[in-house]
């Protein structure tokens, strides 16, 4: 408690301390501008030596115009990060936003475990049966969930393991025998769709396949998306950046 007022009794002396300095900047300026004006109108000297006396009037009202967009500016800059901080503990400190952070995590780690084992599984084995299983899987966990994750999330992960339920359906298709219900034509798309979604799901270093819904490194994204990673690490750098300068 003493050290939080005495925290906040340093911000306010250095708000004060600021403050005070510019008033003092705008009144040297003022006093520039008003001595300029009166050498300019009130001493009897050519008009080419007016111009030259009205010189600091001019600099005077441009580097106050100059000093006013910039206390704007980071005026500005401070009820954004001040908001931020507001939003930032007013999150942390809601009981329900701790549970449905600490569930969506929960989540987040055990669906990434049963994807990696999909993904060492399928990528030592010439055919992928399997994979209709493990989607089966994720789908199950993420319903599992489902009173913990948004629509959004949702509609995100769907889109995986609707590429891992192709993956496994079109391996079964192709090895089904000719003419046994099968069409030549379907057989050739469904083995070009495999070789694409296998390609985008076992060669992680294929960067032309990163943007694919099968991809691990969309899908990681997707993973941090979730648990807002990106914007806490960003919100928190900002934090300590405001801090560090007012230390």
């Amino acid at each position: 408690m003493l050290n939080a007022a005495n925290k906040q009794l340093n911000r306010a002396l250095t708000v004060t301390e600021d403050l005070e300095v510019t008033i003092r900047f705008y009144i040297s300026l003022g006093a520039i501008a008003f001595i300029s004006l009166c050498v300019t109108f009130a001493a009897p000297i050519n008009e080419i030596f007016k111009g030259v006396t009205a010189i600091p009037a001019v600099g005077a009202m441009v580097a106050a115009l100059y000093q006013l967009v910039r206390d704007n500016s980071a005026h500005e800059r401070n009820k954004e990060l001040n908001l931020q901080k507001q939003n930032l503990a007013l999150a942390s400190s809601s009981h329900m936003a701790n549970a449905v952070f600490d569930k969506q995590a929960e989540f987040s780690d055990q669906y990434v475990k049963l994807v990696l084992k999909a993904f060492n599984d399928l990528r030592t084995k010439t055919d992928y049966d399997e994979a209709h299983a493990f989607a089966a899987d994720l789908t199950i966990l993420r319903l599992e969930y489902m009173n913990w994750l948004t629509e959004e999330i949702d509609s995100n992960l769907e889109g995986f393991e609707r590429q891992l339920r192709k993956l496994g359906a079109n391996s079964q298709y192709i090895k089904m025998p000719k003419g046994e219900g099968t069409v030549q034509e379907h057989r050739d798309n469904a083995a070009r769709e495999l070789l694409d979604i296998k390609s985008a799901f076992i060669d992680v270093l294929e960067k032309s396949t990163h943007d694919h819904d099968a991809s691990l490194i969309t899908l990681s994204k997707k993973i941090r998306a979730i648990l807002g990673v990106e914007e806490l690490a960003h919100h928190k750098n900002n934090i300590l950046k405001h801090n560090g300068k007012n230390s």
